[in-house]
């Protein structure tokens, strides 16, 4: 795994952690709310159609075991 995999899995771990932590938090929201900000930071450096070429690629391998990471390669 890669290093921005491993932190990116460890920080989203947290939010998900404090979700179910917190009465007023639910852990689907929170994780349809860490979508919706990756989505709209893509947003500002990436036209909507790479972005929606990047999720349906995500889409695609979620029956993978490991979904791969790149580096914009």
């Amino acid at each position: 795994m890669s290093g921005e995999s491993t932190y990116a899995k460890t920080v989203v771990m947290q939010a998900l952690d404090e979700a179910k932590s917190r009465s007023d938090m639910d852990i689907d929201a929170m994780g349809r709310a860490i979508i919706q900000v990756v989505v709209t930071q893509y947003l500002v450096d990436r036209s909507a159609q790479d972005v929606r070429q990047e999720l349906e690629y995500l889409a695609e391998s979620l029956d993978d075991d490991e979904p791969v990471v790149t580096r914009g390669c």
